[in-house]
């Protein structure tokens, strides 16, 4: 193969990593550029956005993942890209303004220090040849010794290995040759560690895989708290996991157009699970919420029929109204229908004259779901069904 056969391989292959899948729909998500290439719009936290080629530098593996449909057991075409492919690749689609960062994984070719070597030269001649100083997002391979582990943090602005499943019992579901503590803990631990000895300022994120290992949402929930509590990160993401043997979804396909429609035991319930846990996420860095307040059904999974915050509102009438007028940031966030940003226009609203009507609600763009969780003065405000 060419070049640019391997890269339209490669390329293609991100598009069984669909990480926030619940998108909203006139967001651009994945993708297709000029030449075929996957772009993927990442966010930064102030809202800005950077387009990141997203790619894999080979998608050969050795390992056994039962989930990945790269393990080393499928029969598809393999291909790798060596450094100076990837490289000059990535700097030419910088040079011609179609991208303006990378997304750097691989499948494990031979071994995980092997596979690192390979994506840690293509970064260093990306920054030091080419002299890029923009984002990179590099992910580490589970089993990678500690050295290559801190070149990464040290090259990269954004690291991260994937956690996948929320224990090691749960884990061995998915593979047997994968060690949960010492190949994936070991690895969010030395990353910690390295970002505090040196203050690169590099970040570190992980990703479950939701609905592959018989794990409740409670499982999950917990281990992103610890995550969050213990290690920093910055974000940890959801991937419904979509099985191949399973009935065809329709409802996925008006999210990507030509990526293969997704399949679920439940049609799109697979999907709704996965934003159920990012709601959840949510709550717990943005909205003030502990881990003990998620209400979870007995099953200990989250309830699809309505949004966690909603459901605490309903257990927590005692709460409720709030007084809109004399409420801080925190207890604002407690409403459901008001986020952050809606606080901080109420906040900012109410410094200048109180805000009396749901006219002036609405004007703050607050939906009407909100209303009747809130008082003006005394008045309660009319509920209204959610």
């Amino acid at each position: 193969m060419d070049t640019e056969q391997k890269l339209n391989i490669l390329t293609d292959s991100s598009k069984y990593d669909l990480a926030c899948a619940c998108k909203m729909r006139d967001e651009p998500g994945r993708v297709r550029g000029d030449w075929g290439r996957w772009i993927y719009p990442a966010a930064w936290p102030d809202g800005r956005k950077v387009f990141l080629l997203k790619t894999l530098q080979s998608n050969h593996c050795v390992n056994d993942c039962s989930y990945c449909p790269f393990n080393h057991g499928r029969d598809l075409e393999r291909t790798t890209l060596n450094p100076e492919e990837m490289a000059g690749i990535f700097i030419q689609l910088l040079n011609s303004q179609r991208v303006n960062g990378l997304f750097l994984s691989s499948g494990v070719c031979d071994s995980a220090n092997a596979t690192m070597r390979r994506m840690l030269d293509t970064v260093e001649l990306i920054r030091y040849k080419h002299k890029f100083k923009g984002f990179i997002h590099l992910k580490v391979i589970p089993g990678a010794d500690s050295a290559a582990i801190e070149q990464a943090v040290r090259l990269a602005t954004r690291v991260s290995v994937n956690i996948e499943a929320p224990s090691e019992g749960h884990l061995r579901k998915l593979s047997k040759k994968k060690d949960f503590h010492q190949d994936i803990m070991g690895a969010i631990v030395t990353i910690d560690r390295v970002r505090r000895e040196t203050g690169t300022g590099c970040k570190q994120t992980t990703q479950f895989v939701v609905g592959a290992a018989a794990e409740t949402d409670r499982e999950i929930v917990s281990t992103t708290d610890r995550l969050y509590d213990k290690f920093g990160m910055e974000r940890v993401y959801y991937s419904a996991y979509q099985n191949p043997e399973l009935p065809v979804n329709p409802c996925q396909q008006t999210l990507f157009d030509d990526i293969p429609p997704a399949r679920s035991t439940r049609f799109d319930d697979i999907f709704l699970r996965e934003h159920r846990l990012y709601q959840v996420d949510f709550l717990l860095r943005k909205y003030g919420f502990s881990r003990g307040e998620i209400p979870f059904q007995e099953d200990g999974n989250l309830s699809l029929k309505l949004d966690p915050k909603s459901i605490w509102a309903q257990q927590h009438p005692e709460f409720f109204p709030v007084a809109l007028n004399k409420a801080d940031r925190e207890e604002l966030l407690r409403v459901p229908g008001i986020g952050p940003i809606g606080v901080k226009k109420i906040l900012e609203a109410r410094r200048l004259s109180p805000i009396r009507s749901e006219g002036d609600l609405r004007k703050l763009g607050i939906r009407r779901g909100a209303w009747g969780y809130v008082v003006f003065g005394q008045q309660l405000v009319k509920s209204y069904k959610l």
